[in-house]
């Protein structure tokens, strides 16, 4: 048998889950005290690898996340955790030469995979400008609208309408379009 719940049992039962579970398990366990930012990579039994690689996406993923969660409770831990996730990502993953953000670091921060990809270019801009409306910080707000410049310079298809996905580190096109090596080019 299907419990049915009036939709304001819902919302409440999933604000509990967020605020008691999710939010308190990130910030239990991903926090990076020894090398910076956010751990890579945490298997199902907790155990963390340390030297795990740092993707984009997580990171952008826990700006966006922290910086709305401080915008609707106001709690200041998430601001803090916003702060931490906006500074790791804008001092390491951002591309100080050709702008943009790189696809991967290294546990230590340095770049791994300094490929752009318009996946992790829009995940970030969504990131920067919710960290903006939590924080009122300027920086993030010219920091998002210049990659929202360089997607449209670099990334639209002129052709065919859309846009390209994976471009080097300079912004030419990649040869391999593909996000990963399970996806087709």
């Amino acid at each position: 048998m299907i419990r049915r719940y009036p939709l304001h049992d819902l919302r409440q039962r999933v604000e509990t889950e967020l605020r008691s579970n999710i939010l308190p398990f990130w910030l239990r366990y991903t926090v990076d005290e020894e090398f910076g930012g956010f751990r890579g990579q945490i298997s199902n039994d907790l155990t963390i690898d340390p030297h795990a690689a740092k993707g984009l996406i997580l990171n952008a993923r826990i700006l966006w996340t922290f910086s709305k969660a401080f915008s609707v409770y106001g709690d200041p831990i998430y601001l803090d955790t916003a702060r931490r996730a906006y500074d790791y990502l804008t001092r390491y993953f951002w591309d100080p030469e050709f702008g943009g953000v790189y696809w991967m670091l290294d546990y230590l921060g340095k770049p791994h995979d300094t490929k752009k990809r318009i996946y992790g270019q829009a995940f970030t801009v969504y990131a920067l400008a919710e960290y903006y409306h939590a924080s009122g910080d300027p920086e993030a707000l010219e920091k998002a609208l210049r990659m929202v410049k360089s997607i449209e310079s670099a990334g639209h298809d002129d052709v065919h309408g859309g846009y390209f996905e994976t471009y080097e580190r300079d912004w030419t096109l990649a040869q391999d379009q593909r996000l990963s090596d399970a996806d087709m080019d």
